[in-house]
């Protein structure tokens, strides 16, 4: 055949596998091959011409001529993935080490430094003792369908004497290997974004760099090119993603160029993707010195990014609740709040308070509304006895009827019917009446021996039932028997979840917001500790039931992204399947909310969850126990050992959706100027709002 068409013909995709200079890649001679191991004898030459052979890394083996690829059999026409172990014995290593043994012992005693090239050896012993054998990891086969570059997770076939040579792929080779995707993959992913309401498939972010091992002097040196590693953004809609590792090792990085990745990319086509950040330690919300003093919060601007914190501060809307304004929130608040405590108080008025709810019920129901509204307006009123702040003027609504006036005249022929409305003081003063009238009128109907009813209601029964009696002792702190008791005291430990100024509910205002296509960031490393898991676990547990009442009406729900820092206190392994955290990250990806979960111990997160997990980015471990948990999933086992002993910041193992394998990677500082950059380029800034197109 003409050399010319030869050479035209062998340009494959597969033999540009191999590097464009095999002298620049060449690395060894495969002398075992198995369907998930293939052994490599290498020499030192070979590692010196090709820059070393770090762990880890990626090696190519093939079985033809890359210069007439055209001319190989059809069975060799393929190119197996191989990942580096280690070192593996050749037969004659015992040999080897005795000859490099006896050689030493031939020195001089003042020969204590390298002697040449070949360090006193003779030339044909030195050549033999360069040969070494290495162990690698079969990770897939590379191969040609329908004019396609394919990407099998297996070896299919092996031959016992094998003619494979082995090359360390760099440059595009090795760009072209880290990013493949195959075309149903990328096919999948097209019909994904569809769905999530993309005009598009959303272009790929660069997020870092290859990087093998903690030392990088040859591999990433300055006459070797830095290989870009690109995660796709639709990979983390409506998926979970790990982000594991120890402190000050990049998971707050990784965190931040995840979120600006999603929001460009929802900017990009128009799309709406609300997301919410549960930030811990308040690096999200809040500049710092290791982001180039700004944050999510000053990159994006204050129209895409709103920020809540759990105590006043200028530019941060108040998190907590105003308990006036919201009872029916603020009640369970309070009891979960009272549960977790160490309190003193105790009684059957408080243990009947604690169990209460003030679930409204239907209005045309007059009298279970009427009864309704006064368990509100006394809740109301034992706020204000318990020193919880409201706005000045805030009136009670104050439900009174003629059976209760009649009732109370009874016994206080003075009273007089309020106005609807109070002032707090004023209300507590007739919550109170109301209270000694009742016990007045059972003092007489006990002593006249008839029924026990107290101020009756229009029906005939008693108009301050048990719940309300309990509420009033609570706001008289004294007892049915005239005993005293705490009351109202039992509330005072938790006034600092309560907002006098906030007016809409915090959740609808914050779900209005997701709804926006807006950056949410809920600073929660000030304020009471406990409002971390009390509001936070509130919070997700009306987005999940929001997003799945949509599913279920038939409605298409919006996408959400869901971030937690320290996701083991709230995905632990005696979590229930049935609370809010564990169901949003194990049934949440039907309903589009994508969980991005961080945490430094893997092997307290529920199993799983760990084993419905899409996206993984892994950086430092330090114990043996969080790599044993980790080793189970994909190939994580291959890095255990550099897991635990590399320390370097952003340096991570990543595994996503659209990658079949794990690829080490240098994970790309948050940038600022970048994305900025990349904004103007789409001509929007950070004062421009998102746009209000609906998914």
């Amino acid at each position: 055949m003409n050399p010319v068409l030869t050479t035209v013909l062998s340009d494959s995709p597969l033999s540009r596998l191999l590097g464009p200079s095999i002298d620049a890649s060449f690395v060894g001679y495969v002398f075992r091959m198995s369907y998930d191991e293939c052994l490599v004898q290498t020499n030192d030459k070979f590692k010196k011409d090709v820059n070393g052979i770090p762990h880890n890394s990626f090696l190519v083996a093939a079985g033809f001529d890359p210069a007439s690829f055209s001319d190989a059999p059809a069975i060799d026409q393929e190119v197996v993935l191989l990942r580096v172990l280690g070192p593996t014995p050749l037969p004659q290593d015992g040999d080897m080490v005795r000859t490099r043994i006896e050689h030493h012992q031939r020195r001089l005693r003042d020969e204590r430094l390298p002697v040449g090239s070949d360090d006193g050896l003779d030339p044909m012993t030195a050549n033999e003792l360069q040969w070494g054998g290495m162990r690698c990891r079969v990770l897939g086969t590379f191969y040609m369908e329908g004019g396609q570059l394919r990407l099998g997770s297996d070896l299919e076939s092996f031959m016992a004497l094998s003619r494979m040579r082995a090359y360390k792929p760099r440059g595009e080779a090795l760009q072209t290997i880290v990013n493949h995707i195959n075309p149903e993959t990328r096919q999948k992913a097209y019909e994904d974004a569809k769905l999530a309401g993309f005009s598009d498939v959303p272009k790929p972010i660069i997020i870092g760099t290859v990087r093998y091992t903690s030392t990088a002097r040859l591999h990433r040196g300055s006459d070797e090119p830095k290989v870009p590693v690109e995660i796709q953004p639709a990979d983390f809609l409506a998926r979970r993603t790990a982000v594991l590792g120890m402190t000050r090792t990049g998971k707050s990085n990784t965190v931040k160029t995840t979120i600006a990745a999603v929001a460009l990319a929802a900017m990009k086509s128009q799309l709406q993707v609300g997301q919410l950040v549960f930030d811990v330690n308040g690096e999200y919300a809040n500049a710092n010195h290791q982001d180039d003093a700004s944050s999510i919060a000053t990159v994006f601007g204050p129209q895409r990014v709103v920020r809540y914190r759990a105590l006043p501060a200028i530019g941060f809307n108040d998190l907590r609740t105003n308990f006036y304004e919201q009872p029916i929130r603020a009640l369970p608040l309070l009891q979960s709040l009272f549960k977790d405590s160490d309190s003193s108080f105790s009684g059957q008025d408080l243990e009947t308070f604690m169990s209460m709810t003030l679930t409204e019920p239907d209005p045309q129901e007059r009298g279970d509304h009427l009864r309704w509204e006064r368990h509100i307006a006394v809740f109301q009123c034992l706020l204000h006895k318990a020193g919880y702040p409201s706005i000045k003027g805030f009136r009670v609504k104050v439900p009174n009827s003629k059976k209760l006036i009649s009732g109370m005249e009874s016994v206080m022929p003075e009273v007089e019917a309020p106005e609807e409305r109070l002032l707090l003081a004023d209300a507590c003063d007739w919550f109170l009446k109301i209270r000694e009238a009742n016990l007045l009128l059972l003092e007489q109907q006990r002593k006249a021996n008839q029924p026990n009813i107290g101020i009756k209601s229009s029906s005939g029964n008693a108009m301050v039932d048990p719940t309300l009696e309990a509420m009033l002792n609570m706001l008289a702190r004294e007892s049915t028997r005239r005993q005293s008791i705490g009351g109202y005291r039992a509330l005072t430990p938790f006034t600092a979840y309560h907002s006098p100024q906030r007016q809409q509910e915090v959740t609808a205002e914050i779900i209005a917001h997701l709804d926006l296509g807006k950056i949410v960031i809920l600073d929660l490393s000030v304020g009471p500790v406990e409002i971390r898991r009390v509001l936070s676990e509130r919070i997700a547990r009306e987005i999940f039931d929001r997003q799945m009442g949509q599913l279920n009406s038939g409605e298409v729900p919006r996408n959400v992204v869901i971030y937690v820092e320290e996701a083991h206190n709230l995905i632990g392994k005696k979590s229930e399947l049935t609370d809010p955290w564990p169901r949003i990250a194990k049934e949440g990806a039907k309903a589009k909310i994508a969980f991005v979960y961080a945490t430094q111990e893997p092997s307290s997160v529920h199993p799983n969850i760990l084993a419905n997990t899409e996206n993984w980015f892994v950086t430092h471990l330090n114990n043996d126990d969080e790599l044993r948990t980790l080793a189970k999933f994909y190939d994580f086992s291959d890095f255990s050992a550099s897991l635990k002993s590399a320390q370097d910041v952003g340096f991570a193992r990543i595994k996503t959706l659209s990658a079949p394998f794990v690829i080490p990677t240098q994970i790309n500082r948050f940038t600022p100027e970048l994305i900025q950059a990349e904004m103007r380029a789409l001509g929007l800034t950070a004062s421009h709002a998102p746009a209000k197109v609906t998914a």
